[in-house]
């Protein structure tokens, strides 16, 4: 079987194709370098695996990439068939291409929670995400400027042999600081005394007050981070 491209060659998408799996995409114009070649399909066409430039990742609509990331699909590379492609020149180095990837997927890490993972991604901007304790030290100046202290929460979670049990009701009155291990140290107030406490082991109880979804975004990062 004679192919029309080989690994490494530059492609652009023909106008009017669609993202197979999210048709709501049109695709015609994107760039990118082929990576993949499987000339086995059983329906007599050949799928290539493309690999999109700098330029097109730059592009690419954001809702496109936050979609993807939801509903588990590649974002960086796609499958199409050789019809709908053809030859074109690069446009960039492979070193800037991975520098784009690497931005992108820092910026777009918790899209995959829905909702709830883009107002995360807008509390860490463009911090790194492997980075833990600057993502945290961003989160206090978040919560800092946010919440409405003092605030009503119950314990969620604590460990056997502490003072503070689960259930107990107790007043946030701020976040004075952060521990490797438990992250954001919350000061309350329990029964007239004051502790420190993991705020990720606290829920807001006005589940009707934006501190709630505030404090509940910060935990799911916590957990998940």
């Amino acid at each position: 079987m004679s192919l029309k491209f080989n690994l490494g060659n530059s492609v652009i998408v023909k106008q009017g194709i669609k993202e197979p799996d999210l048709e709501e995409f049109e695709i015609g114009g994107w760039h990118g370098r082929v990576v993949e070649i499987d000339a086995k399909s059983d329906n007599g066409n050949i799928l290539i695996t493309i690999e999109w430039d700098s330029l097109t990742l730059k592009q690419i609509p954001t809702d496109f990439i936050e979609q993807s990331e939801r509903d588990g699909y590649d974002w960086q590379n796609m499958i199409l068939y050789d019809s709908d492609l053809e030859k074109t020149n690069p446009r960039d180095e492979n070193e800037n291409l991975k520098k784009v990837q690497d931005r992108l997927s820092d910026k777009y890490h918790w899209a995959s929670f829905g909702e709830e993972g883009i107002r995360i991604s807008k509390v860490l901007g463009n911090v790194n995400p492997n980075d833990e304790l600057k993502c945290l030290k961003k989160w206090v100046e978040y919560l800092d400027k946010e919440l409405t202290f003092p605030i009503h929460a119950s314990v969620w979670d604590s460990e056997d042999d502490w003072l503070i049990k689960i259930g107990d009701k107790v007043l946030i009155k701020s976040l004075p600081h952060i521990v490797d291990m438990y992250g954001i140290i919350a000061s309350i107030r329990l029964n007239g005394k004051r502790y420190e406490f993991p705020l990720c082991d606290l829920e807001v109880m006005d589940k009707t007050k934006s501190d709630f979804q505030l404090i509940n975004d910060y935990r799911t990062w916590f957990a998940n981070r």
